[in-house]
């Protein structure tokens, strides 16, 4: 056989030298901060100007430099996966997408004791040739004769980032922490509201202070942390309504100047939660919560949940006081044991109908939906949403409860808009009132054979609970089956009542027979008739109407008339909260992408300020979007698109039309109409 000679292969890469920057590839620089409280200090300049900078001073336009800064207050400790700014940059690796990347250190990378995760990042960065770039070197793993050495270098800096984690900070400044805190003394960390921090080390007369770092009474802080504890014990322990009451009415924390301080002492600086209502500085509802149970106020000292220090320092709300809240809300002692005085407060407290400011809902008790596949023609409950201090309409099933609701007011003036076109296009036509008048009976007996039905079953349902009750002996099934119980007999109880209004006749309170005059003017002054009254004309009209959820926004309302025939309408309703349809959430973010003007997304969306609308996007697509973001922006963070001047010029606009648009129909209708007549001689409507 004749072996077959080749061509020398000529080396790509100088082994002697070090290869040039990939100036011609994107590069990504790497931001880490290991905590909240370190993000905008020093170190943040130098990892994202600064490094930029460098970088641009090399030979980047500005264009090819990724800024990976999601990964703000996070520990260098963690894996890649458990890091979404470090599994970015590792996507971008194996993908090929970048040929440098750069951090302040390599310790922004990594601090991990295993030495796993750093040998990974250089593996993907040895096989796709992605350089590693730091102030005082270039790491490149894959050069044919320095690799292995740049290899160890990036481990040893790791590792030498992780010994001063476990040697320095954890086995000397954590510890000496850990020293001061179980003998009671402040070691540096929030200080409880209602607190000072005594930092002289000595006294003035020269003597040792023996307060030296433990809390003493700070009066601005302690008189309100007091007022909470007694408007906690006037609202009868409870928590949710005191909440509600100090968010509302106060009494709020002072805003600290340098003169509120005391020389020689500190004073917390952590309050930054202000109330919606009137920004003032108010605790959140857990910190309330947190703060009516916390020893300290009573001179306890904690160290990691365990009181080490018995009257410590002074304290600042009275024993009986403290105690009344300790045992309502929580259920250990001081000890961690079952609190046995623990008596929890009634989460809910009663009020009085009268005091709603929403009118009740008019058609409760006739609305039903088809969305339970096991329970079809399910009666919609009618519950008062105290947050949001509006009636609604509610599809609830045992074991899941709420399913959906939707606002009782949108309901009501869409079947409200339905039953006034029924009523004009039934007095109109002859024919259709007399087969209305004719199916009015055969509606209610209809309604009657099926209430009938439902009793029949909601009764055989209690005989099967009742039978089952005999052979069950796990607490937890014995106490879910005595629910279900007690929901069948509150559903018996509701169907039995409305099946007796159909037999006794009281819903019929009308005579359609002799009503038609009268509906005639009732349709001309239909917003003058009472919410009773309108109930009362659909039902003898209709026999139900049912919703039906088509996304969490939209829902179509279906009424149900007495001669066989439906009239459909479908309503949607905005949200304010986090869950948006997925098409909206596209829209927003192809805008955003596409650099859309800042009107044009306020136009797009009018119900959200800017900020709002900013914050959905970092919510959905990462804390970084908003570097990309080119767009011209006009207006500041709060402004709502009808807070702008286009919308104003827009709406005056409109007026304008609408103004010479009703002159020319008023000239109209004073040529062709003609004198009306009055049907009905009564009072109610004139």
């Amino acid at each position: 056989m004749v072996r077959t000679l080749k061509r020398p292969e000529t080396a790509s890469i100088d082994p002697y030298k070090a290869q040039p920057l990939p100036l011609g590839k994107p590069v990504s620089v790497y931001y880490r901060q290991s905590s909240e409280g370190q993000i905008g200090n020093i170190s943040t300049t130098l990892q994202t100007v600064d490094m930029v900078e460098h970088l641009m001073a090399q030979g980047w336009q500005r264009e090819q430099i990724n800024m990976i800064d999601m990964d703000a207050g996070i520990s260098g400790q963690k894996k890649i996966s458990e890091r979404p700014g470090m599994s970015l940059l590792y996507r971008q690796i194996e993908n090929g997408e970048i040929g440098l990347v750069a951090a302040q250190d390599v310790d922004r990378f990594f601090r991990d004791m295993t030495q796993i995760e750093p040998n990974i990042f250089i593996d993907a960065c040895r096989r796709n040739n992605v350089l590693v770039l730091t102030p005082t070197f270039v790491y490149d793993f894959a050069h044919p004769t320095q690799g292995r050495y740049h290899m160890q270098m990036f481990r040893d800096q790791a590792q030498r980032a992780a010994d001063y984690i476990d040697y320095h900070v954890r086995g000397r400044l954590v510890k000496a922490r850990h020293w001061r805190k179980e003998r009671g003394m402040w070691a540096g960390r929030k200080i409880t509201p209602g607190f000072m921090v005594d930092m002289r080390e000595k006294l003035p007369d020269g003597n040792r202070n023996p307060d030296w770092r433990k809390y003493s009474r700070f009066d601005l802080y302690a008189d309100v942390v007091l007022a909470y504890f007694e408007l906690f014990r006037e609202n009868e322990g409870n928590l949710k309504q005191t909440w509600r009451q100090i968010e509302q009415h106060g009494p709020y924390f002072p805003d600290l100047t340098a003169e509120d301080m005391p020389d020689g002492f500190k004073v917390t600086d952590h309050l930054k939660r202000r109330s919606k209502h009137t920004g003032g500085l108010a605790p959140s509802y857990s910190g309330l919560q947190g703060l009516l149970i916390n020893v300290a106020y009573i001179g306890h000292w904690i160290h990691q949940g365990v009181i080490v220090e018995w009257h410590n320092h002074e304290a600042i709300i009275p024993n009986d006081l403290f105690m009344y809240a300790f045992n309502r809300i929580s259920p250990a002692d001081f000890y961690g044991n079952p609190n046995a005085d623990y008596v929890p407060y009634r989460p809910w407290t009663r009020h009085n109908r009268a005091d709603r400011q929403a009118p009740p809902p008019t058609y409760s008790n006739l609305l039903y939906s088809d969305d339970l596949p096991d329970d079809p023609h399910h009666r919609l409950a009618t519950v008062w949403n105290t947050a949001a201090e509006k009636y609604q309409y509610q599809l609830y099933e045992y074991e899941r409860s709420n399913v959906w609701n939707i606002k009782c007011f949108i309901v009501d003036a869409i079947i409200d808009r339905m039953l006034l076109e029924r009523l004009k296009a039934t007095t109109i036509d002859e024919a259709t009132w007399q087969a209305a008048l004719a199916t009015m009976e055969d509606g209610d007996h209809a309604e009657v054979r099926r209430l009938e039905a439902a009793i029949r079953q909601a009764e055989a349902s209690k005989d099967n609970l009742i039978s089952s009750l005999a052979t069950l002996s796990h607490p937890e099934m014995v106490e879910r089956a005595e629910a279900r119980y007690r929901s069948l007999e509150l559903e018996l109880e509701s169907l039995q009542a409305e099946w007796s209004r159909l037999k006794s006749g009281e819903r019929k309170q009308v005579n359609l027979a002799d009503a038609k005059p009268v509906l005639e003017t009732v349709i001309d002054r239909w917003e003058d008739v009472p919410r009773q009254e309108r109930r009362e004309l659909f039902e003898a009209f209709a026999s139900y109407a049912t919703i039906s959820k088509v996304t969490r926004h939209t829902k179509t309302i279906t009424v149900h008339w007495r001669d066989g025939s439906t009239t459909t309408e479908s309503t949607t309703h905005r949200s304010i909260g986090y869950f948006w349809d997925e098409e909206d959430l596209d829209r927003l973010k192809a805008m955003f992408d596409a650099d859309a003007d800042q009107l044009d997304i306020l136009r797009a969306f009018p119900d959200y300020p800017w900020r709002a609308l900013t914050q959905r996007m970092r919510y959905h697509y990462g804390k970084g979007w908003w570097k990309s973001y080119h767009g011209k922006k006009k207006y500041p963070r709060d402004t709502r698109w009808e807070d702008t001047e286009e919308a104003a010029a827009e709406a005056a606009a409109t007026t304008t039309e609408t103004e010479v648009d009703t002159e020319a129909e008023g000239v109209l209708v004073g040529v062709v109409q003609q004198p009306s007549l009055s049907y009905v001689s009564t009072d109610r409507y004139r």
